[in-house]
Formats: C-alpha cells, sequence, structure tokens
C-alpha cells in the first residue's frame, strides 16, 4: 500500500506552483501557465492525514497524471517543466 502525507503533498504542489484558495472544509489547487488557468485543479482533505492508495489515484486522475507519475511528483522526481512537458504531450495545454 502506498502512501503520502496530505501536507507533504499540499506543500509540493504550492512548490511546484499550484495557488491555494481556502474554503470552510476544503483547500482547493489549481495551477496557471502563462497566467491561464487551464482547469486542473484538486482538493486536499483536512480530514485525511495520509494519502492512501485510493486518493492518490483519485489526486493523479485530477492532476491528468499516472499513479506513478504522481508519487515522482510528488517525492520530488519531476519538475514542474517536466509536469507542463506530460500535459502538453497529452494535448492538455
Amino acid at each position: 500500500m502506498t502512501s503520502r502525507p496530505s501536507k507533504k503533498i499540499e506543500r509540493i504542489l504550492k512548490k511546484k506552483g499550484f495557488i491555494k484558495l481556502s474554503t470552510h472544509h476544503n483547500r482547493y489547487l489549481y495551477i496557471t501557465l502563462s497566467g491561464k488557468k487551464p482547469g486542473i485543479k484538486t482538493f486536499i482533505s483536512h480530514g485525511s492525514k495520509d494519502y492512501g492508495d485510493k486518493l492518490l489515484s483519485d489526486l493523479a486522475d485530477q492532476l491528468k497524471l499516472t499513479k506513478q507519475e504522481l508519487l515522482e511528483f510528488i517525492d520530488g522526481n519531476m519538475t514542474r517543466e517536466e509536469y507542463e512537458a506530460i500535459l502538453k504531450n497529452k494535448g492538455l495545454i
């Protein structure tokens, strides 16, 4: 079983250029590319200390990555530029 701390996930996303908007229940993050919002966004829940396989898979889908790519992104083995290249290859930006 794979898991990652939710606070680490949020910290990494912000470090890689995601912008945080706080709501009363969730932490909403989205990315901008050249000042535009390409529609890639996610929610980080207050209630989950660790993201297990299911939440990591959901997060990967929201960020348009495979689960393995997401783990590389979270663990610091993928730069923002590499992430953008993946999105470009998939025709999302």
